[in-house]
């Protein structure tokens, strides 16, 4: 008998966690708070990670941050699926495209730059606790659907000391 409040997540749901998840984690790693991260589907997409406006750390490359951020998503849902779903990222990789244009001089270098940075994005989520915590997101979100900036903050130190200690 299913659970009428807790209806069963769907596979492209859990695909949306880990991509929203990668986000939301790769932001927190590199000292960018999340307001909001969140598998609810509305008109324009199936989940959001929503970056907070508070400060967050210093950053010696605000640019690289950010674009790791927008990739962060499509890497963790490819490692969960083992697939690069880019027509599911479109609106990240409009933004990625964007901003790598701002420093590349051609769009070869854009494109270089961008490769770069899904290793470097990659590499990230492969360091101790980050991809713990993505999947601990995703547990969390297949519960509730959406998690504030704070419980994100949470988990990932949570995590993070667990691993270290």
């Amino acid at each position: 008998m299913t659970d009428e409040a807790n209806p069963p997540i769907s596979d492209q749901d859990i695909a949306t966690a880990y991509h929203e998840a990668g986000h939301a984690i790769v932001a927190v790693a590199l000292g960018k708070p999340v307001a909001k991260v969140t598998i609810e589907r509305n008109s324009m997409r199936l989940g959001q990670c929503q970056m907070s406006h508070r400060r967050g750390q210093p950053v010696k490359d605000e640019l690289e941050v950010q674009m790791m951020i927008l990739l962060a998503g499509v890497v963790a849902e490819a490692r969960f699926t083992g697939d690069y779903n880019w027509e599911g990222a479109r609106q990240d990789m409009i933004g990625i495209r964007r901003l790598s244009r701002t420093r590349a001089g051609s769009d070869a270098q854009a494109e270089r730059l961008q490769q770069k940075l899904l290793a470097k994005t990659d590499h990230l989520l492969d360091q101790t606790g980050h991809w713990e915590s993505v999947v601990a997101i995703v547990e969390e979100l297949k519960k509730t659907k959406s998690l504030s900036g704070r419980a994100v903050q949470h988990i990932f130190e949570s995590t993070m000391a667990r691993i270290d200690a």
